[in-house]
């Protein structure tokens, strides 16, 4: 039996499948939510409960802190096999850090990549996934998204915030450029078994981008959906995307603190265009079994 767990990890997002593979069952785990939540850190805390000592395989949709947060917590507790991130280790300049970096849980970052380092986690960027199956029995994970070897914008924005060069001016245009490309450079995945579409998680992607993955590999119908930009910004989603993937659930990943009436109403427009049952993980953790 192959499972697939939403995390309520608040506005944010973090996904655990555990997939049988023919040698035993997988752990996959698709983003980590923030570096803590109401006093808990929800990834730990689950992959403890089911006494979870290796993530086979661990994937990185983009660089924002509500998804790479709480990798932290797993530092020196549970061993990552793989990774899959949009680049590698990133050691800001200082003066990035106290109007940015520290808010965005960057000096984390760089430990967690130390981590991996020296505990010899393998390592793919998700531009050279473009395209890629990840296969664990009958199950296959597929990077829709990006194109294989595409320019990812705010890695390269980000490297060159790296610089120790940089000046007061440059870093500001920089750091306003890296933000606005960080979410259209988010990957895309869909979790399929024995041919039949089970999961697309779209990370924090615009609605174009998840339109122009969707053209590229085809049409998608998946029993379950996690939208994108958990729910808050009607940039990142459309009625009429809805009425092309028609996911069974629909599942939004907020707090109750960004959950109010308007959302609410979106969300059901949402549902009714793609004859969907819509189900936020403030009600709890989201889990699918197949």
């Amino acid at each position: 039996m192959n499972e697939l767990h939403i995390l309520n990890v608040g506005r944010a997002d973090c996904s655990v499948f555990f997939l049988d593979s023919g040698q035993g069952k997988k752990t996959v785990v698709l983003d980590g939510g923030e570096l803590s939540w109401h006093g808990h850190q929800p990834l730990l805390e689950f992959l403890e409960e089911r006494k979870i000592k290796t993530v086979d395989l661990m994937i990185l949709t983009h660089l924002h802190q509500d998804h790479f947060g709480g990798f932290h917590q797993l530092i020196d507790k549970i061993k990552v096999e793989a990774l899959v991130a949009p680049c590698g280790d990133l050691v800001f300049h200082e003066a990035v850090y106290p109007i940015f970096g520290d808010r965005e849980f960057y000096r984390e970052y760089h430990r967690i990549f130390q981590y991996f380092q020296r505990s010899g986690t393998k390592m793919c960027t998700s531009a050279s996934c473009g395209g890629k199956k990840f296969a664990f029995g009958e199950t296959e994970l597929h990077c829709l998204y990006p194109p294989l070897d595409a320019p990812l914008c705010s890695v390269a924005r980000a490297k060159e915030l790296c610089r120790p060069d940089l000046d007061e001016r440059e870093m500001m245009t920089l750091l306003e450029l890296y933000k606005q490309a960080c979410n259209e450079d988010s990957s895309i995945w869909l979790l399929k078994n024995r041919g039949a579409d089970i999961a697309l998680m779209a990370g924090d992607s615009p609605d174009q981008t998840l339109r122009m993955a969707l053209e590229r590999y085809g049409p998608v119908h998946p029993m379950i959906q996690k939208l994108s930009h958990h729910g808050i910004n009607p940039l990142y989603f459309s009625e009429e995307t809805q009425k092309m993937i028609a996911p069974k659930i629909l599942v939004v990943t907020v707090d109750k603190e960004h959950y109010n009436n308007d959302m609410q109403q979106h969300m059901d427009k949402l549902g009714q265009a793609g004859n969907s049952q819509v189900r936020f993980t403030f009600q709890g953790a989201f889990a699918y079994y197949f």
